[in-house]
């Protein structure tokens, strides 16, 4: 019986991909460990990499056309046979003992459906990973700069939760999903409305509205390069971003007029920030 599916998308990421595998494979010990891994038509060496990987719980798949990341788990899910799930980014390196800290959690508190590790920089400084899950309001704060003046507020920057300390395991609404744990069936797949972003949020607030919980737990750790493959193509991935995110407040809270109001404040972010990317790129 397969304890563990980790499933990993890749698209261009031979860079960072055989590290990632590498420490997956260190984290074997222990349990039976299989590696599931969706290449989304790169256009590098990614795809011959994680062949020549000498795994023997190991399936991978090429797409012929970038599906973007929602369709391409939903390809690895499909395709695992593992108890647990664990949704890893391609530019993340797992710590010793990460994913037996994880499983060993979710095998003895049944009342969680989820479980996060503690998120590190390169430097070892702890990366926030931690958000509330976002609401008009938060939005608001967003795009009047007040959450970034007073991103250490607990009102104005609530969404992002950047006052928040990582110092102890913590019950927490939404992780990355650059590192994510969570037993299979419990909500089923990721929901395939939202292309890349948001399909996080959106699972975590299936699982805590079913009534479970999702967990931090510190001793658990991963090293994430954060952003590495956004940043290759960073104006398609804002664009992304918004229609994500509009999605996301249309499935969630459906309002036709604050979802007009948030459609207008997007498209205009958008255009700022893709004319300051091309200017500093």
């Amino acid at each position: 019986m397969i304890d563990v599916s980790v499933l990993i998308v890749t698209w261009n990421s031979s860079d960072v991909i055989k590290q990632c595998i590498d420490s997956v494979i260190k984290n074997s010990n222990g349990l039976e460990i299989e590696l599931v891994i969706i290449d989304n038509n790169s256009d590098d060496d990614t795809f011959s990499i994680i062949n020549y990987t000498n795994f023997r719980n190991l399936q991978t798949f090429q797409n012929s056309e970038n599906l973007g990341f929602t369709k391409a788990i939903n390809q690895a899910i499909s395709f695992s046979r593992g108890k647990y799930l664990f949704l890893l980014n391609p530019d993340t390196v797992l710590k010793e003992g990460c994913i037996n800290q994880l499983t060993k959690f979710l095998d003895i508190n049944n009342s969680y459906g989820a479980c996060a590790p503690l998120m590190l920089n390169e430097d070892g400084t702890i990366q926030h990973s931690v958000r509330n899950f976002p609401a008009y309001l938060s939005m608001f704060y967003e795009f009047t700069m007040l959450a970034f003046i007073f991103q250490s507020s607990k009102f104005f920057g609530k969404w992002k939760m950047k006052y928040y300390k990582y110092d102890k395991d913590d019950d927490i609404n939404q992780p990355m999903a650059a590192a994510f744990m969570f037993r299979k069936g419990t909500v089923g797949n990721m929901d395939e409305r939202f292309i890349m972003f948001f399909s996080d949020v959106d699972i975590c607030k299936r699982i805590i509205e079913k009534g479970e919980k999702i967990r931090l737990v510190t001793s658990a750790n991963v090293i994430h390069k954060h952003g590495e493959s956004i940043k290759k193509d960073r104006a398609r991935m804002i664009k992304i971003w918004n229609r994500d995110c509009l999605e996301y407040f249309n499935k969630f809270h459906p309002n036709t007029i604050l979802l007009l109001w948030l459609r207008i404040n997007l498209k205009l972010s958008e255009f700022i920030r893709i004319f300051i990317y091309k200017i500093f790129k």
